[in-house]
């Protein structure tokens, strides 16, 4: 078998991505059977839904490495770069182990013929369960990446929980045009006998296929309850009570205590498989709970946020924490993909925005730059709003005409006054691109 690099497996999942989704999961099956199926070796927690299921998974992952069991964690879009989408107790998967296994994989490629090439992010699944696998986990977090049904984490045996987050509009063109229809797809990880969760925030017409499609297949359903006093929320954290435990997340929104409680009640669910938690990993578990570009806030003084929600419902929540902490006349850096309701996003956005700088995501379902400024500039007319294709080009724009001292930064103190704060928004792939990029200018290189 050959040999590669970590650059050279980089470029070839790359090579991959021209090919965009592919639906099935005949690929899947076959380039498992090939390796063995790993997957028949772990013991997983299966997360679909709209918008929360990256920040739910990472959070399950964290309670139950803070109780002591190796848990692996597969999440999508990777952020902030690809090896992240593969850990295990919140360590990346190495780059040699990242190139060897993507090597291992491709060399099957003509024993694929019959069913297919594999997409990118069948690639990157099957790097998962391998390595997942071979390193001997405990229990497995996996994140699907589009759907559920037909989503390529799908070749799973039944997890022993399967959780849905807020199910929202989002790929209407693949997954349906109404909730409940979107929904239907993501009940697809519900598969006897596993333990089902949902978020307390869950959409009406989507709680009413999951309560109906779990029925059919004799499960139950546990929702969290949502009591006592709002979350007491700061830049960078929030706190709440559940169950009589006071906890911390290290984390901007007030919708990460729905999260959070999703979080909680499928751990507790994992006890009769054999996996207890005690009440205080629980609490280090959510305080450990680091997570990229979910509001994540780099610096105070001045204000430099970053979150990659993609869709209405993640930019409401974006938008509603601009508005809870007053924060307004800020520098946009954006871009979205082709699949968004970019519209609606710029609508959502604009109100808090002095000026606007858009770029085009490095993904071939990108949105061209200069129509995401179309949607700006008619949502606001007048606001200025500059066409930079490139993300870092853009970036760089927006840092040239923002109002305070040039980077780096410090990462600590009061908020920034109105005006000189940097928000960069709109897609993941723009997010995970410039994350990196502004914590050097931080770190001063």
């Amino acid at each position: 078998m050959q040999t590669m690099t970590y650059a050279e497996a980089l470029r070839a999942i790359d090579a991959l991505k021209p090919g965009g989704m592919k639906w099935g999961l005949a690929r899947m099956e076959r380039i498992l059977s090939l390796c063995g199926h790993p997957e028949r070796r772990l013991r997983c927690v299966h997360v679909a839904g709209t918008n929360g299921k990256g920040s739910t998974a990472r959070m399950i992952q964290s309670i139950l490495t803070a109780a002591g069991y190796r848990t692996g964690l597969y999440t999508s879009p990777a952020v902030p770069g690809p090896r992240d989408a593969v850990a295990i107790d919140g360590t990346p998967v190495a780059e040699e182990d990242f190139a060897a296994l993507t090597a291992e994989l491709l060399s099957h490629g003509g024993e694929m013929e019959e069913a297919g090439s594999l997409s990118e992010f069948e690639l990157t699944t099957a790097l998962a369960f391998l390595y997942f696998a071979r390193r001997h986990t405990d229990i497995c977090v996996i994140e699907c990446g589009l759907g559920g049904r037909d989503d390529a984490t799908n070749v799973l045996p039944p997890p022993l929980a399967a959780v849905l987050t807020p199910v929202s509009l989002d790929h209407t063109a693949v997954l349906g045009g109404t909730a409940a229809e979107i929904a239907d797809k993501k009940c697809g990880i519900l598969k006897p006998p596993c333990a089902v969760i949902t978020s307390p925030a869950q959409d009406e017409e989507a709680l009413a296929v999951l309560m109906e499609r779990a029925a059919e297949l004799g499960l139950t359903v546990r929702i969290p309850a949502l009591s006592g006093p709002l979350p007491e929320e700061a830049l960078g954290r929030t706190a709440f009570s559940y169950d009589g435990m006071d906890l911390v997340l290290p984390l901007t929104g007030g919708f990460q205590r729905e999260n959070a409680l999703t979080a909680i009640e499928t751990v507790r669910a994992l006890a009769p498989a054999g996996f207890p938690v005690e009440r205080e990993a629980v609490r280090t578990g959510l305080a450990n709970a680091s997570l990229s570009c979910r509001q994540e806030v780099l610096s105070l003084s001045p204000l430099v946020l970053v979150d990659g929600a993609h869709n209405p419902q993640g930019v409401a929540a974006l938008a509603e924490t601009l508005r809870r902490h007053r924060l307004s006349g800020l520098t946009l850096v954006a871009g979205m993909l082709g699949d968004k309701d970019a519209a609606r996003c710029a609508a959502l956005l604009v109100p808090f925005c002095r000026r606007a700088v858009c770029c085009t995501p490095a993904n071939p379902r990108a949105l061209p730059a200069a129509r995401f400024a179309a949607c700006l500039r008619k949502a606001a007319p007048g606001l200025p709003v500059e066409v930079v294709d490139d993300p870092a080009a853009a970036l760089d724009a927006a840092l040239a005409g923002w109002g305070p001292a040039v980077p780096p930064f410090p990462v600590s103190g009061a908020p920034a006054d109105a005006g000189d704060g940097l928000l960069v928004a709109g897609s993941f792939y723009v997010a995970a691109a410039l994350r990196p990029l502004l914590a050097a200018r931080m770190r001063g290189g």
